[in-house]
């Protein structure tokens, strides 16, 4: 894939304005098979196979949760709705950068001689100032219900690409256990939900916190 010609993509349904998506977007693809969803979109990514990794099964709770269903039906939900498992479905997954690597701090051999990039800050420059201004054509053109960045670090990043230079952020925060939840709402025309990682230790973890999530996001950005 040529970097020039990167868009949006990934499992699932891009949507339009007569019927628009929620698209959950990462920072990268993964270079496991289990967290590659191009590869997996070849090989069958039933509802049934995302519930076995861990990103993609907390990702249907969220969805679920946002949606307003208790997350005890997360799993009933996402088969019932097909996510990101069907081109029909309301759903998409997709990425801001293209190439595949094991963590955001990683820059392997074989993605230097993909993308003709020795250092991973150039590419992820050349992505920023190339393809982000055809990836916000996209959501003007394709409008989706609810956009939610994944990753705090790039708040700044789905925000070039999402909202508007004036929509100020909006920061809720809440605390589970004795850790704190910071996620970061922009009410512009494609709503705009920035959260932390669905991964990592101090992100959203456990089931209480997509819940609460879920919950804010539904009510300040899709309650209007």
């Amino acid at each position: 894939m040529s970097l020039d010609n990167y868009r949006f993509d990934g499992p699932g349904n891009i949507g339009s304005p007569e019927k628009p998506s929620i698209w959950l977007c990462g920072i990268e693809f993964g270079e496991s098979k289990n967290t590659n969803p191009t590869l997996a979109a070849e090989e069958g990514y039933s509802v049934e196979k995302q519930w076995g990794w861990g990103y993609n099964q907390k990702a249907h709770k969220l969805l679920c949760c946002i949606e307003g269903y208790p997350i005890s039906e997360a799993f009933e939900f996402a088969k019932e709705k097909n996510i990101f498992s069907s081109p029909d479905c309301n759903y998409l997954l997709t990425n801001l950068f293209p190439e595949n690597c094991l963590t955001v701090d990683t820059w392997s051999i074989e993605a230097q001689q993909r993308t003709g990039f020795k250092d991973k800050i150039d590419y992820i420059n050349y992505v920023r100032n190339v393809c982000f201004k055809a990836m916000r054509a996209q959501i003007k053109a394709h409008k989706p219900k609810l956009f939610i960045g994944v990753g705090v670090a790039h708040e700044r990043d789905f925000v070039n690409i999402v909202s508007e230079p004036q929509i100020k952020c909006e920061l809720a925060e809440f605390t589970v256990g004795k850790h704190k939840k910071r996620i970061r709402l922009y009410p512009s025309e494609t709503p705009l939900a920035v959260i932390p990682h669905l991964s990592s230790a101090g992100g959203l973890n456990s089931n209480e916190s997509i819940e609460r999530a879920g919950k804010i996001i539904r009510e300040r950005l899709l309650s209007a």
